[in-house]
């Protein structure tokens, strides 16, 4: 959904707009001054602002200057709202680097010529966003947001092994980087210049439905509560640990996948055998995986795949949800002729597995090479 901010000291006039921008199905801000205006257009970053040239505070003229000297607004498509119409005042309009402009009092034919340059046709602008918005995010993508170089080189680090990582400088660089990348998550610094942490996450919000990490400096815990409220799914502090980092992003991560999603992403192939990464009980990935875990052992048996080995390298505690998917997984593999390993490489868990009915007499080795050989 986009944003369009009305600046306006009239009130009949903010409403006129309001009904008028009704087809548009955009979401709408109003002030009453420039200094106003300015303010809201800073904090928010419309994708359009009507802005009328004579007001009291500040008039539109000077509001117009003030976004135009800001790099994060600068961009911004203005419409000036005018009740004059003389060839001067046109041509200074145009002077001031503006997309349009619209005399009062304005007909709705005159306004949706003028708006439709920025929004596209009445009804086209909400159509045009909603294929964005629900286009599917690749989960093992992350996108990382941040002004310090020593920050993105570090985030880098940390997450390269697990996760395909895209880096942008500032807010503004981000907006066009998400929606060539299409991030599952999105690690966004708080305090960064020009579009802090909250900005850009307000204008990334709408565009896909990935999760949200912030980065804060350690000890803020006000602005880490600011942060939770605002809709990030965690807050990382700075200077961060490479798994702390990597923690959040993959619970991020796992918080908005479907489970087809996220069973995906557990599977892999090593040779002629699949692999399946069991993943960390304390994720909460198996409790979400389950019709669609057992799908995918019948994609496996339908490609002609005979040969799994379950990689418990992530497992670092054996509970009961733990045996009960692996009991599962065996009797429903072996139900449809899949011959199951398990890889263990921390020998306390095979030991504990071997004390369980369910798990004592599946093959073991404590590499996938050897757990592999074990199928033949």
């Amino acid at each position: 959904m986009k944003t369009v901010l009305t600046v306006d000291d009239s009130k009949v006039v903010r409403t006129m707009v309001a009904r008028h921008l009704e087809p548009y199905r955009c979401r709408l801000l109003e002030a009453a001054n420039g200094e106003e205006g300015v303010a809201a257009a800073r904090a928010h970053h419309p994708d359009l602002i009507l802005l009328d040239v004579t007001m009291p505070v500040m008039d539109g003229r000077q509001a117009l200057a003030a976004l135009r000297r800001d790099p994060a607004c600068q961009a911004i498509p203005v419409i000036m709202l005018t009740a004059e119409s003389g060839k001067d005042l046109v041509l200074e309009i145009a002077r001031l680097g503006v997309t349009g402009y619209i005399v009062k009092p304005f007909q709705k034919e005159t306004f949706d010529k003028e708006v439709s340059k920025v929004l596209g046709p009445p009804g086209a602008a909400a159509a045009a966003d909603a294929p964005q918005g629900d286009a599917p995010v690749d989960i093992k993508t992350v996108l990382v947001v941040d002004d310090s170089e020593k920050v993105l080189a570090a985030a880098r680090a940390a997450l390269e092994a697990t996760m395909t990582v895209v880096l942008a400088p500032s807010g503004v660089e981000a907006l066009a980087a998400y929606d060539r990348a299409r991030p599952g998550v999105v690690v966004i610094d708080l305090a960064m210049p020009e579009m802090d942490g909250f900005q850009t996450l307000e204008r990334l919000r709408g565009r896909g439905r990935s999760a949200y990490v912030a980065l804060a400096v350690r000890g803020e815990e006000g602005l880490h509560e600011r942060a939770r409220k605002a809709g990030f799914h965690a807050v990382v502090a700075k200077p961060f640990r490479a798994n702390s980092l990597v923690d959040a992003v993959i619970d991020a991560a796992n918080s908005v996948a479907s489970p087809e999603q996220l069973v995906g992403a557990l599977f892999g192939e090593d040779g002629d055998c699949s692999v399946m990464r069991l993943p960390d009980p304390r994720s909460k990935v198996l409790a979400r995986v389950g019709p669609a875990l057992t799908q995918r052992l019948r994609d496996l048996a339908e490609q002609g795949t005979d040969k799994l080995v379950l990689d418990l390298a992530a497992v670092t505690e054996i509970t009961t949800e733990v045996v009960s998917t692996l009991a599962r997984l065996i009797a429903d593999a072996d139900g449809i002729g899949i011959r199951t390993a398990i890889c263990a490489p921390d020998a306390t868990v095979m030991e504990k597995l071997r004390q369980f009915a369910e798990t004592k007499d599946t093959p073991y080795g404590p590499s996938l090479e050897q757990a592999r050989q074990q199928l033949g």
